[in-house]
């Protein structure tokens, strides 16, 4: 008795079976697969684990404020502020995740393999082969961002107050939640693929990529939240002493102020012998504190996406434009 084997579905019906992508954008998915599939699967178990953690967080949380401060700030400072540091520090890879692996190789790739030669002489424009990769790469990079920065906004917020001492103004909170993290990551992104096209070798674009991201981390956003809102400001008499810092708030500066409204730095006659009759010699007559309140995050934080989605949109559109004028 023989066993017949089963045709293939195309070959029975001479149908192909059903795609969720077809032509072009099927053909960047097919090139790119490992790097895609890669990414979502991080992005998943990323996800799961933070979600998990707000589960853990507020299970702590509850009975912690129940038995007070102290109680708190205790269990705050055990594995759970360590799980969040460690999660903090894997975000801020993800913009370089997106850069480097995805952005560089994505033109740089094809250039070196001349697969992009064999694309460009078919019925594909150039243009249209350029827009469709950049694309595809952007739908991954903002997917994979904003599902992570979603995540890690959401087991941040119930304990925002003791996470990182509660200062929401430095990298590891204001870079890492809310629309920054999808920003920065389609800036690299830009970047690599804009290296990618201009110097045609994979592993030197991937190479530049990285060293613009550390440029990134170290120098370009130090201080940058400052500038986003104008602090709002507290004042007490010298007698009162430093006015009390609001709730949820961070501190910007303190200064001493004279009765003509002069400002003078806030250690002024600090190391004096006799730091009241200094104060009066100078007619100091106040304490001073600039902060920037919990509810100014958010418009500072979009006020930052914005100008950093505006100059990746801007390379971007440079990237496409000399692509397709220039030979690749």
């Amino acid at each position: 008795m023989s066993t017949a084997v089963e045709e293939p579905l195309a070959e029975r019906t001479g149908k192909q079976p059903p795609r969720i992508l077809r032509g072009l954008p099927w053909l960047v998915w097919r090139q790119h697969r490992v790097a895609f599939v890669a990414c979502l699967l991080l992005t998943a178990a990323g996800c799961v684990h933070m979600l998990w953690q707000r589960h853990v967080t507020l299970a702590w949380l509850g009975p912690a404020r129940a038995h007070g401060p102290f109680k708190i700030v205790e269990a705050s400072g055990q594995a759970y502020a360590e799980s969040f540091q460690n999660a903090a520090g894997l975000m801020s890879l993800v913009p370089v995740v997106a850069g480097v692996f995805l952005g560089a190789p994505l033109i740089s790739g094809d250039r070196e393999r001349g697969t992009v030669q064999l694309v460009t002489t078919q019925s594909v424009t150039r243009g249209r082969w350029l827009a469709v990769k950049l694309g595809v790469a952007v739908l991954i990079t903002v997917a994979c961002s904003a599902a992570l920065s979603a995540a890690f906004t959401a087991w941040w917020e119930p304990a925002h107050d003791l996470f990182n001492a509660g200062d929401w103004s430095s990298d590891d909170v204001f870079s890492n939640t809310g629309p920054v993290p999808v920003a920065v990551a389609l800036l690299h992104l830009a970047v690599g693929v804009a290296l990618g096209l201009f110097v045609r070798r994979t592993l030197l674009a991937m190479g530049l990529t990285l060293g613009f991201a550390v440029v990134w981390n170290l120098a370009l956003f130090s201080h940058v939240p400052h500038g986003f809102a104008k602090p709002r400001v507290l004042v007490n008499p010298v007698e009162e002493g430093q006015p009390a810092l609001p709730e949820g708030a961070v501190r910007y500066d303190n200064w001493t102020v004279d009765a003509r409204g002069g400002l003078h730095g806030f250690g002024t006659c600090f190391n004096e012998s006799t730091p009241a009759e200094c104060r009066t010699n100078k007619g100091i007559v106040a304490e001073r504190l600039e902060y920037f309140g919990y509810d100014q995050m958010p418009g500072m934080q979009w006020t930052h996406a914005a100008l950093v989605l505006a100059a990746a949109l801007a390379i971007l559109a440079l990237t496409l434009w000399w692509g397709r004028r220039r030979p690749l």
